[in-house]
């Protein structure tokens, strides 16, 4: 698996904050430059941080992955998916977003939370 590329959701950016040890191994299988956040992922988890301490600690875990940029192409994907799904899933922005990044860029995303992206065609869940 080490090769594989990876798109971590914000819960498993939050379980690593929160020491989850599962998480940590199964991160530990990926190289750590094929392991990516999204713009929506750190902000969902800044907005997380109850003080200036934890807000530094959140951006030093940030600062250890790649940051894949939300592009036109991105947007047209998420356009897509929310004419799609927003009336049958009621899906949440920030999860459209960051699935629409994974499709885009053709990685797989790492997510606690399948049940908010499984009705995506095309998406490879982890």
């Amino acid at each position: 698996m080490a090769g594989k590329i990876v798109l971590l959701d914000s819960s498993i950016v939050i379980e690593l904050q929160r020491g989850n040890q599962a998480i940590i191994n199964k991160i530990y299988e990926f190289k750590q430059e094929n392991i990516y956040v999204t713009p929506v992922v750190i902000a969902e988890f800044y907005r997380g941080a109850r003080d200036k301490e934890e807000l530094a600690k959140c951006r030093k875990l940030i600062a250890k992955f790649k940051i894949l940029s939300l592009n036109e192409d991105v947007v047209k994907v998420f356009t897509q998916f929310f004419d799609l799904f927003s009336l049958s899933h009621r899906p949440a922005i920030p999860d459209m977003l960051i699935a629409a990044t994974a499709i885009n860029y053709n990685i797989t995303l790492y997510t606690l939370n399948k049940k908010d992206f499984h009705f995506i065609p095309g998406i490879d869940l982890l």
